[in-house]
């Protein structure tokens, strides 16, 4: 008799890693001309949602040293993709840090953009003032992409209904 196994998460109160096992980064992409048009190619970039509810961010500096000195990270955008358009777009900046009255609307006019400090020191030796969180609004967006230079940033994503 054959058992039943689950493939998709569910309603998940915790947070799930979108890049698999705990504790690992993602693959960024590294421009957005990667995720233009609408051929099937683009619809896999990526990560998959699974209709999730949040969006849950965290960004660390890489910490590469370069002839002495320390590469500062660059910035992160967070773009989203809907099998209804079966377009790529901007994830509009979130609204959390508002009254929870208003919260989980990303209404803000800028791009989800996200930059860490440069630290100075490596991703394991990082005290958490060095890192960037954030938290999305993502109900009804199927897929999600982070554009951004992956020598510079460490990139952790997860994603939960609650």
């Amino acid at each position: 008799m054959a058992i039943h196994t689950h493939s998709s998460w569910g309603r998940t109160r915790t947070p799930k890693n979108l890049a698999g096992d705990p504790g690992t980064a993602l693959e960024l992409t590294g421009h957005v001309n990667a995720l233009r048009g609408s051929t099937s190619e683009y619809k896999l970039k990526g990560y998959a949602t699974q209709n999730q509810r949040w969006l849950h961010v965290l960004v660390t500096d890489a910490n590469l040293v370069e002839e002495s000195s320390s590469v500062a990270p660059g910035a992160i955008t967070v773009y989203g993709y809907c099998h209804a358009f079966e377009h790529w777009f901007e994830i509009a900046a979130s609204t959390l840090d508002y009254p929870m009255t208003a919260a989980g609307a990303n209404t803000a006019p800028t791009a989800a953009t996200i930059t860490a400090a440069d630290s100075g020191r490596a991703d394991t030796a990082q005290v958490p003032s060095d890192r960037e969180y954030r938290r999305y609004d993502i109900l009804g967006i199927d897929r999600v992409a982070f554009v951004g230079d992956d020598d510079k940033s460490n990139v952790y994503a997860a994603c939960s209904t609650f």
